[in-house]
């Protein structure tokens, strides 16, 4: 006889006895599901105060309802909206919400087997109001120097705002705006269009709604920082203006930047309207040259960086040389 049986059969009867137990324990939290919420997304703003919710179906072998459960509280331990029964993966609440609102929602799928929350739950949302709520701006900090050219902006969340309004002026009136954004939905910006180095701005958030509220404090001041090439080329050896030189001198530079490759060109012509070498490809930043130049000769030397496409990043400054016997 097989004594493996006896042990199986022993397990199986015991995790069959667990599971009725385990789903009506109230100690025992809901298992986490295999489908997820859809709508409202997490962190909606603007939300209307009879929202459609909306999740995914929950897959098993036999079919569950469905409970939704709307709470102000991300524990849960009051509740709003508790409706249960749900057959379908919509539910449109027949009271209205409260408007400038924060709420958590949550989905549970309810089987025999036992109950299984939505992967992620509980969601936030908050719903419209027609004046948003007062709120304050983050970052940058009110009279921050050394600011980066693309700057992100950060602000505290406006209760009840359908969106953000971030403007960029040159004064403190707002008449020379240089930065418009309308729409944002986040607390959060980062301009994509570069600033100009070393400017004083202005900067300010508007809670949109029917209504308009300008943050609390606003507007704040910073000044960026300067600007500094992002791809530059220095040339190293043989050094500017250098004597009795190899005739097959090795060349060698420093780089800033990522560029992916580089061009030594190298010229009797100070204008470099003819080359002697004019060598690409090279992805190191020291170069020996196989072409022997010619002895007593004064040559112009100097480096290109390229990206992969090969575009010119940076061109160095020239260098001279003479070569010797």
């Amino acid at each position: 006889m097989n004594m493996a049986s006896p042990i199986r059969v022993a397990v199986l009867v015991a995790a069959v006895l667990l599971v009725p137990a385990c789903k009506n324990d109230p100690t025992v939290a809901p298992a986490r599901g295999d489908f997820t919420l859809s709508d409202p997304v997490n962190g909606a703003i603007g939300v209307s105060v009879t929202p459609t919710f909306d999740w995914e179906e929950s897959f098993s072998v036999e079919t569950p309802t469905y409970t939704i459960q709307v709470s102000t509280d991300p524990g849960f331990s009051t509740f709003l909206i508790n409706q249960s029964g749900l057959g379908t993966t919509s539910f449109t609440p027949g009271t209205a919400l409260s408007p400038g609102t924060q709420y958590f929602w949550q989905v549970l799928a309810i089987r025999s087997t036992g109950t299984v929350v939505a992967t992620g739950a509980p969601w936030t949302f908050t719903t419209f109001s027609p004046t948003p709520g007062p709120f304050t701006m983050v970052a940058p900090t009110n009279a921050t120097t050394g600011v980066s050219l693309t700057p992100t902006f950060s602000w505290n969340p406006s209760v009840g705002a359908a969106s953000y309004t971030l403007q960029v002026a040159t004064d403190a009136g707002f008449t020379a705006i240089v930065v418009n954004q309308t729409g944002i939905t986040t607390t959060g910006f980062t301009l994509t269009t570069a600033l100009t180095a070393s400017t004083p701005y202005f900067w300010k958030v508007l809670a949109v709604s029917t209504a308009s509220v300008t943050a609390t404090g606003a507007p704040w001041t910073f000044t960026t920082g300067t600007s500094a090439p992002t791809n530059t080329v220095t040339l190293v050896s043989p050094a500017n203006a250098s004597t009795g030189v190899s005739r097959t001198p090795t060349f060698s530079w420093t780089s800033t930047g990522s560029p992916a490759t580089y061009t030594l060109q190298v010229s009797t012509d100070p204008a470099f309207g003819s080359f002697v070498i004019n060598q690409s490809g090279n992805t190191s930043t020291s170069v020996t040259v196989t072409t022997t130049l010619a002895a007593q000769t004064l040559y112009y030397w100097r480096v290109e960086s390229l990206d992969g496409s090969n575009n010119v990043l940076a061109t160095s400054s020239s260098f001279t040389l003479t070569t010797g016997n």
